[in-house]
């Protein structure tokens, strides 16, 4: 980082245009990564949901077909 004599303007080098690029990259992926992670476990909480729910159907049309007394 320079800055320029008699004036308040700072100039960014290679080197500082290229941390920032690598801490913005990591934060994307970091948050990438916490994503599809959180998509993964949404997606395996809705096939256990219709699992389950298939399964309760079923119970509840064996227990319709059970005779009363």
């Amino acid at each position: 980082m320079t800055m320029e004599p008699g004036s308040n303007i700072v100039k960014l080098s290679a080197g500082d245009w290229t941390k920032i690029a690598g801490v913005a990259i990591t934060l994307f992926g970091s948050l990438l990564g916490v994503y599809l992670h959180h998509d993964r476990q949404l997606t395996q909480l809705i096939i256990q949901q219709q699992y389950t729910n298939a399964r309760l159907d079923k119970i509840e049309s064996k227990l319709d077909e059970v005779p009363r007394r």
